[in-house]
Protein backbone atom coordinates (compact mmCIF):
# COMPACT_ATOMS: atom_id res chain seq x y z
CA UNK A 1 0.00 0.00 0.00
CA UNK A 2 3.06 2.24 -0.07
CA UNK A 3 2.84 5.15 -2.51
CA UNK A 4 5.99 5.80 -4.52
CA UNK A 5 7.72 9.14 -4.24
CA UNK A 6 7.00 9.89 -7.91
CA UNK A 7 3.25 9.34 -7.51
CA UNK A 8 3.21 11.33 -4.28
CA UNK A 9 5.09 14.22 -5.89
CA UNK A 10 2.76 14.18 -8.90
CA UNK A 11 -0.35 14.14 -6.71
CA UNK A 12 0.84 17.02 -4.53
CA UNK A 13 1.93 19.02 -7.57
CA UNK A 14 -1.56 18.73 -9.03
CA UNK A 15 -3.09 19.98 -5.79
CA UNK A 16 -0.57 22.83 -5.59
CA UNK A 17 -1.47 23.94 -9.12
CA UNK A 18 -5.15 23.66 -8.25
CA UNK A 19 -4.61 25.79 -5.15
CA UNK A 20 -2.92 28.48 -7.24
CA UNK A 21 -5.49 28.56 -10.01
CA UNK A 22 -8.66 27.93 -7.97
CA UNK A 23 -8.13 27.97 -4.18
CA UNK A 24 -11.88 28.23 -3.58
CA UNK A 25 -12.37 24.78 -5.12
CA UNK A 26 -9.67 23.28 -2.91
CA UNK A 27 -11.53 24.84 0.01
CA UNK A 28 -14.70 23.10 -1.21
CA UNK A 29 -12.88 19.74 -1.08
CA UNK A 30 -11.60 20.53 2.43
CA UNK A 31 -15.11 21.43 3.59
CA UNK A 32 -16.56 18.29 2.04
CA UNK A 33 -13.97 16.12 3.79
CA UNK A 34 -14.77 17.75 7.12
CA UNK A 35 -18.51 17.22 6.59
CA UNK A 36 -17.92 13.53 5.83
CA UNK A 37 -15.70 13.16 8.92
CA UNK A 38 -18.40 14.76 11.10
CA UNK A 39 -21.00 12.48 9.52
CA UNK A 40 -18.92 9.44 10.49
CA UNK A 41 -18.93 10.63 14.11
CA UNK A 42 -22.73 10.69 14.03
CA UNK A 43 -22.85 7.23 12.46
CA UNK A 44 -20.51 5.69 15.06
CA UNK A 45 -22.53 7.16 17.93
CA UNK A 46 -25.19 4.51 17.29
CA UNK A 47 -22.65 1.67 17.33
CA UNK A 48 -23.29 -0.75 20.18
CA UNK A 49 -20.87 -3.60 20.83
CA UNK A 50 -22.23 -5.92 23.54
CA UNK A 51 -19.65 -6.74 26.19
CA UNK A 52 -16.98 -4.61 24.56
CA UNK A 53 -15.54 -1.25 25.47
CA UNK A 54 -14.14 0.85 22.71
CA UNK A 55 -12.58 4.25 22.27
CA UNK A 56 -14.93 7.06 21.39
CA UNK A 57 -14.92 7.75 17.67
CA UNK A 58 -14.18 11.41 16.94
CA UNK A 59 -13.54 13.60 13.93
CA UNK A 60 -9.85 12.64 13.77
CA UNK A 61 -10.85 9.00 13.38
CA UNK A 62 -13.26 10.07 10.62
CA UNK A 63 -10.58 11.97 8.70
CA UNK A 64 -8.12 9.11 9.19
CA UNK A 65 -10.57 6.48 7.90
CA UNK A 66 -11.78 8.51 4.91
CA UNK A 67 -8.23 9.19 3.75
CA UNK A 68 -7.46 5.46 3.66
CA UNK A 69 -5.95 5.07 7.11
CA UNK A 70 -7.55 1.64 7.58
CA UNK A 71 -6.64 -1.15 5.17
CA UNK A 72 -8.52 -4.45 4.99
CA UNK A 73 -6.30 -7.50 4.50
CA UNK A 74 -8.54 -10.49 3.62
CA UNK A 75 -6.90 -13.92 3.33
CA UNK A 76 -8.21 -14.44 -0.22
CA UNK A 77 -7.87 -10.96 -1.71
CA UNK A 78 -5.29 -8.20 -2.16
CA UNK A 79 -5.32 -5.60 0.61
CA UNK A 80 -7.40 -2.51 -0.06
CA UNK A 81 -8.31 0.68 1.86
CA UNK A 82 -11.74 1.22 3.38
CA UNK A 83 -13.52 4.40 4.43
CA UNK A 84 -15.47 5.09 7.60
CA UNK A 85 -18.83 3.83 6.25
CA UNK A 86 -17.31 0.57 5.10
CA UNK A 87 -15.49 0.16 8.40
CA UNK A 88 -18.72 0.70 10.34
CA UNK A 89 -20.50 -1.84 8.11
CA UNK A 90 -17.81 -4.45 8.80
CA UNK A 91 -17.84 -3.80 12.56
CA UNK A 92 -21.64 -3.99 12.84
CA UNK A 93 -21.64 -7.39 11.16
CA UNK A 94 -18.75 -8.72 13.22
CA UNK A 95 -16.28 -9.14 10.36
CA UNK A 96 -13.60 -7.00 12.04
CA UNK A 97 -13.02 -5.76 15.55
CA UNK A 98 -13.37 -2.15 16.52
CA UNK A 99 -9.95 -0.48 15.95
CA UNK A 100 -8.28 0.18 19.28
CA UNK A 101 -6.89 3.56 18.36
CA UNK A 102 -7.20 6.71 20.40
CA UNK A 103 -7.36 10.14 18.82
CA UNK A 104 -3.82 10.77 20.06
CA UNK A 105 -2.56 7.61 18.35
CA UNK A 106 -4.20 8.74 15.13
CA UNK A 107 -2.50 12.12 15.42
CA UNK A 108 0.87 10.48 16.15
CA UNK A 109 0.74 9.00 12.65
CA UNK A 110 0.51 12.49 11.20
CA UNK A 111 3.49 14.47 9.98
CA UNK A 112 1.74 17.77 10.73
CA UNK A 113 3.70 20.21 12.85
CA UNK A 114 1.51 22.25 15.18
CA UNK A 115 4.22 24.85 15.75
CA UNK A 116 4.69 25.30 12.00
CA UNK A 117 0.95 25.75 11.51
CA UNK A 118 0.78 28.28 14.34
CA UNK A 119 3.71 30.23 12.90
CA UNK A 120 2.08 30.26 9.46
CA UNK A 121 -1.21 31.53 10.91
CA UNK A 122 0.70 34.21 12.82
CA UNK A 123 2.46 35.40 9.68
CA UNK A 124 -0.71 35.46 7.62
CA UNK A 125 -2.54 37.24 10.42
CA UNK A 126 0.14 39.94 10.48
CA UNK A 127 -0.22 40.36 6.72
CA UNK A 128 -3.98 40.89 7.08
CA UNK A 129 -3.37 43.50 9.80
CA UNK A 130 -0.97 45.33 7.48
CA UNK A 131 -3.55 45.43 4.67
CA UNK A 132 -6.15 46.80 7.08
CA UNK A 133 -3.66 49.40 8.31
CA UNK A 134 -2.90 50.54 4.76
CA UNK A 135 -6.60 50.86 3.99
CA UNK A 136 -7.24 52.93 7.14
CA UNK A 137 -4.36 55.28 6.34
CA UNK A 138 -5.42 55.48 2.66
CA UNK A 139 -2.14 54.05 1.38
CA UNK A 140 -2.21 52.42 -2.07
CA UNK A 141 -2.78 48.67 -2.11
CA UNK A 142 -1.43 46.72 -5.08
CA UNK A 143 -3.03 43.89 -7.02
CA UNK A 144 -0.31 41.61 -5.66
CA UNK A 145 -1.40 42.40 -2.10
CA UNK A 146 -5.09 41.89 -2.93
CA UNK A 147 -4.39 38.54 -4.60
CA UNK A 148 -2.16 37.47 -1.73
CA UNK A 149 -4.91 38.47 0.70
CA UNK A 150 -7.37 36.23 -1.14
CA UNK A 151 -4.93 33.29 -0.90
CA UNK A 152 -4.34 34.03 2.78
CA UNK A 153 -8.04 34.04 3.64
CA UNK A 154 -8.58 30.76 1.77
CA UNK A 155 -5.56 29.24 3.52
CA UNK A 156 -6.81 30.22 6.97
CA UNK A 157 -10.24 28.70 6.34
CA UNK A 158 -8.61 25.56 4.91
CA UNK A 159 -6.47 25.30 8.04
CA UNK A 160 -9.62 25.42 10.16
CA UNK A 161 -11.37 22.78 8.03
CA UNK A 162 -8.36 20.47 8.11
CA UNK A 163 -7.34 21.24 11.70
CA UNK A 164 -8.04 17.63 12.79
CA UNK A 165 -6.90 15.89 9.62
CA UNK A 166 -3.66 13.86 9.82
CA UNK A 167 -1.01 14.73 7.25
CA UNK A 168 0.86 12.30 4.99
CA UNK A 169 0.02 9.04 6.76
CA UNK A 170 2.19 6.44 5.04
CA UNK A 171 1.73 3.50 7.42
CA UNK A 172 -1.98 2.55 7.54
CA UNK A 173 -3.66 0.43 10.19
CA UNK A 174 -4.12 -3.15 8.94
CA UNK A 175 -7.43 -4.86 9.76
CA UNK A 176 -7.81 -8.59 9.20
CA UNK A 177 -11.40 -9.88 8.74
CA UNK A 178 -12.47 -13.18 10.25
CA UNK A 179 -13.94 -14.32 6.94
CA UNK A 180 -12.86 -14.40 3.33
CA UNK A 181 -13.95 -11.50 1.15
CA UNK A 182 -15.87 -13.96 -1.04
CA UNK A 183 -17.95 -15.05 1.96
CA UNK A 184 -18.52 -11.44 3.03
CA UNK A 185 -19.80 -10.51 -0.43
CA UNK A 186 -21.97 -13.63 -0.59
CA UNK A 187 -23.60 -12.85 2.75
CA UNK A 188 -24.14 -9.21 1.71
CA UNK A 189 -26.72 -10.30 -0.84
CA UNK A 190 -27.61 -9.01 -4.33
CA UNK A 191 -26.20 -5.53 -3.71
CA UNK A 192 -22.66 -6.92 -3.56
CA UNK A 193 -22.90 -8.83 -6.84
CA UNK A 194 -22.44 -5.80 -9.07
CA UNK A 195 -18.94 -5.20 -10.45
CA UNK A 196 -17.01 -2.78 -8.28
CA UNK A 197 -15.16 0.35 -9.46
CA UNK A 198 -12.82 1.01 -6.54
CA UNK A 199 -12.88 -1.84 -4.01
CA UNK A 200 -15.09 -4.91 -3.37
CA UNK A 201 -16.97 -2.93 -0.68
CA UNK A 202 -18.21 -0.21 -3.04
CA UNK A 203 -21.78 -1.41 -2.52
CA UNK A 204 -21.72 -0.24 1.12
CA UNK A 205 -21.79 3.41 0.04
CA UNK A 206 -24.27 3.84 -2.78
CA UNK A 207 -24.41 6.25 -4.45
CA UNK A 208 -20.84 7.28 -3.67
CA UNK A 209 -19.38 10.68 -4.58
CA UNK A 210 -17.69 10.44 -8.00
CA UNK A 211 -13.92 10.69 -8.23
CA UNK A 212 -12.26 12.81 -10.91
CA UNK A 213 -9.50 10.28 -11.64
CA UNK A 214 -11.46 7.03 -11.49
CA UNK A 215 -14.91 8.06 -12.75
CA UNK A 216 -15.08 11.52 -14.31
CA UNK A 217 -12.04 11.18 -16.56
CA UNK A 218 -13.03 7.72 -17.89
CA UNK A 219 -16.54 9.10 -18.43
CA UNK A 220 -15.00 11.86 -20.59
CA UNK A 221 -12.76 9.29 -22.37
CA UNK A 222 -9.62 10.45 -20.54
CA UNK A 223 -7.75 7.31 -19.45
CA UNK A 224 -5.17 8.77 -17.09
CA UNK A 225 -6.37 7.52 -13.72
CA UNK A 226 -5.03 4.56 -11.72
CA UNK A 227 -5.78 1.23 -13.42
CA UNK A 228 -5.02 -1.10 -10.51
CA UNK A 229 -8.06 -2.69 -8.87
CA UNK A 230 -8.75 -2.74 -6.04
CA UNK A 231 -7.39 0.77 -5.60
CA UNK A 232 -4.16 0.82 -3.55
CA UNK A 233 -5.26 4.10 -1.92
CA UNK A 234 -8.45 6.12 -1.63
CA UNK A 235 -8.46 9.01 -4.06
CA UNK A 236 -8.66 12.47 -2.48
CA UNK A 237 -10.39 14.03 -5.48
CA UNK A 238 -13.93 12.81 -4.88
CA UNK A 239 -16.54 15.49 -5.42
CA UNK A 240 -17.28 17.06 -2.03
CA UNK A 241 -20.61 16.05 -0.53
CA UNK A 242 -21.43 19.09 1.57
CA UNK A 243 -25.20 18.81 1.61
CA UNK A 244 -27.56 21.71 2.13
CA UNK A 245 -26.68 22.63 5.71
CA UNK A 246 -24.72 25.46 7.36
CA UNK A 247 -21.41 24.25 5.88
CA UNK A 248 -22.77 24.65 2.35
CA UNK A 249 -24.15 28.11 3.11
CA UNK A 250 -20.85 29.22 4.65
CA UNK A 251 -18.85 27.85 1.71
CA UNK A 252 -21.09 29.59 -0.83
CA UNK A 253 -20.83 32.94 0.97
CA UNK A 254 -17.07 32.62 1.38
CA UNK A 255 -16.55 31.55 -2.25
CA UNK A 256 -18.51 34.49 -3.59
CA UNK A 257 -16.68 36.77 -1.14
CA UNK A 258 -13.36 35.44 -2.38
CA UNK A 259 -14.36 36.11 -5.98
CA UNK A 260 -15.71 39.54 -5.04
CA UNK A 261 -12.41 40.47 -3.40
CA UNK A 262 -10.94 41.02 -6.87
CA UNK A 263 -13.46 43.84 -7.38
CA UNK A 264 -11.59 45.82 -4.72
CA UNK A 265 -8.96 46.50 -7.39
CA UNK A 266 -11.59 47.85 -9.80
CA UNK A 267 -10.22 51.42 -9.64
CA UNK A 268 -6.61 50.58 -8.80
CA UNK A 269 -3.77 52.14 -10.72
CA UNK A 270 -2.71 49.86 -13.61
CA UNK A 271 0.18 50.37 -16.05
CA UNK A 272 -2.26 50.68 -18.99
CA UNK A 273 -5.98 51.19 -19.44
CA UNK A 274 -6.22 47.87 -21.31
CA UNK A 275 -4.82 45.98 -18.32
CA UNK A 276 -7.31 47.70 -16.03
CA UNK A 277 -10.24 46.76 -18.31
CA UNK A 278 -9.04 43.18 -18.61
CA UNK A 279 -8.79 42.95 -14.82
CA UNK A 280 -12.38 44.15 -14.51
CA UNK A 281 -13.62 41.65 -17.09
CA UNK A 282 -11.64 38.85 -15.46
CA UNK A 283 -13.09 39.71 -12.03
CA UNK A 284 -16.64 39.61 -13.40
CA UNK A 285 -15.94 36.35 -15.24
CA UNK A 286 -14.54 34.62 -12.15
CA UNK A 287 -17.51 35.60 -9.98
CA UNK A 288 -20.04 34.64 -12.68
CA UNK A 289 -18.37 31.28 -13.39
CA UNK A 290 -18.20 30.42 -9.69
CA UNK A 291 -21.91 31.23 -9.29
CA UNK A 292 -22.89 29.14 -12.34
CA UNK A 293 -20.76 26.26 -11.07
CA UNK A 294 -22.47 26.43 -7.67
CA UNK A 295 -25.95 26.38 -9.22
CA UNK A 296 -25.19 23.47 -11.56
CA UNK A 297 -23.28 21.37 -9.05
CA UNK A 298 -25.79 21.96 -6.25
CA UNK A 299 -28.61 20.77 -8.49
CA UNK A 300 -26.69 17.77 -9.81
CA UNK A 301 -25.38 16.84 -6.35
CA UNK A 302 -28.94 16.78 -5.06
CA UNK A 303 -29.91 14.65 -8.06
CA UNK A 304 -27.06 12.19 -7.51
CA UNK A 305 -27.94 11.74 -3.85
CA UNK A 306 -31.71 11.74 -4.40
CA UNK A 307 -32.16 14.89 -2.31
CA UNK A 308 -34.73 16.47 -4.63
CA UNK A 309 -36.71 13.22 -4.86
CA UNK A 310 -36.77 12.93 -1.06
CA UNK A 311 -37.86 16.53 -0.64
CA UNK A 312 -40.50 16.07 -3.33
CA UNK A 313 -41.73 12.87 -1.71
CA UNK A 314 -41.90 14.59 1.68
CA UNK A 315 -44.00 17.42 0.26
CA UNK A 316 -46.17 14.94 -1.66
CA UNK A 317 -46.79 12.90 1.49
CA UNK A 318 -47.97 15.98 3.34
CA UNK A 319 -50.66 16.64 0.75
CA UNK A 320 -51.36 13.05 -0.26
CA UNK A 321 -53.90 10.82 1.42
CA UNK A 322 -52.41 7.62 0.06
CA UNK A 323 -49.56 7.55 2.58
CA UNK A 324 -46.98 6.42 0.04
CA UNK A 325 -43.41 6.68 1.21
CA UNK A 326 -42.27 8.30 -2.04
CA UNK A 327 -39.13 6.19 -2.26
CA UNK A 328 -37.32 6.04 -5.56
CA UNK A 329 -37.55 2.71 -7.30
CA UNK A 330 -34.53 0.64 -8.18
CA UNK A 331 -34.58 1.62 -11.87
CA UNK A 332 -34.48 5.33 -11.01
CA UNK A 333 -31.57 4.79 -8.62
CA UNK A 334 -29.65 2.87 -11.24
CA UNK A 335 -30.33 5.57 -13.87
CA UNK A 336 -29.18 8.32 -11.51
CA UNK A 337 -26.02 6.44 -10.52
CA UNK A 338 -25.06 5.81 -14.15
CA UNK A 339 -25.53 9.42 -15.24
CA UNK A 340 -23.74 11.35 -12.54
CA UNK A 341 -22.45 13.72 -15.28
CA UNK A 342 -25.38 14.41 -17.63
CA UNK A 343 -24.95 15.96 -21.07
CA UNK A 344 -26.44 19.28 -20.03
CA UNK A 345 -23.81 19.71 -17.29
CA UNK A 346 -20.98 18.99 -19.73
CA UNK A 347 -22.43 21.49 -22.24
CA UNK A 348 -22.71 24.23 -19.60
CA UNK A 349 -19.58 23.56 -17.56
CA UNK A 350 -17.14 23.17 -20.47
CA UNK A 351 -17.31 26.85 -21.59
CA UNK A 352 -17.59 27.96 -17.96
CA UNK A 353 -14.38 26.10 -17.11
CA UNK A 354 -12.58 27.55 -20.14
CA UNK A 355 -13.66 31.12 -19.33
CA UNK A 356 -12.75 30.71 -15.66
CA UNK A 357 -9.31 29.30 -16.53
CA UNK A 358 -8.55 32.16 -18.94
CA UNK A 359 -9.74 34.80 -16.46
CA UNK A 360 -7.86 33.26 -13.56
CA UNK A 361 -4.68 32.88 -15.62
CA UNK A 362 -4.82 36.54 -16.61
CA UNK A 363 -5.20 37.66 -13.01
CA UNK A 364 -2.23 35.56 -11.89
CA UNK A 365 -0.08 36.97 -14.71
CA UNK A 366 -1.27 40.56 -14.28
CA UNK A 367 -0.41 40.48 -10.59
CA UNK A 368 3.26 40.36 -11.58
CA UNK A 369 3.04 42.49 -14.72
CA UNK A 370 1.51 45.38 -12.78
CA UNK A 371 4.57 45.54 -10.52
CA UNK A 372 6.48 47.33 -13.29
CA UNK A 373 4.52 50.54 -12.68
CA UNK A 374 3.32 51.17 -9.12
CA UNK A 375 2.03 54.36 -7.52
CA UNK A 376 4.55 56.14 -5.31
CA UNK A 377 2.56 55.52 -2.16
CA UNK A 378 2.82 51.76 -2.68
CA UNK A 379 6.32 51.91 -1.19
CA UNK A 380 5.21 53.69 1.97
CA UNK A 381 4.86 51.68 5.16
CA UNK A 382 2.07 51.87 7.71
CA UNK A 383 2.73 54.46 10.44
CA UNK A 384 1.72 52.27 13.37
CA UNK A 385 2.40 55.07 15.83
CA UNK A 386 -0.76 56.79 14.60
CA UNK A 387 -2.83 53.98 16.10
CA UNK A 388 -1.30 54.49 19.56
CA UNK A 389 -3.16 57.16 21.56
CA UNK A 390 -0.82 59.85 22.88
CA UNK A 391 -1.00 60.38 26.59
Amino acid sequence: MHETYRHQFSRKSRWMLQAIMAPEFVLAFATGQKVEAKKSVEDFKNLVLPGQEHQKWNIRHGFYANMGGFVLQPPDWPAFPINSKQLLWLIERGYVEYPKMTAKEVWDKSKADGFQKSLTCLQTGWFIIQIIGRAIQHLPITTLEITTLSFVLCALVMFSQWANKPLDVESPTILTPNKKIADILLEAGPAAREPYQHTPLDFVEKPSPPSWLTEVQPHLRFHTGPRMRPLPRLTNDRFPVIGAGPDAVFLFIFTMGYCGLHFVAWDFSFPTRLERDLWRWASVAIAACAFIFWVCETYQDGHRLGRWERWGATLANKFSKSGKDGRINTMEKARRNRRFIPVWEVVIMTPVTVVYTIARTYIVIEVFLSQRSLPVGAFDTVAWSQFIPHL
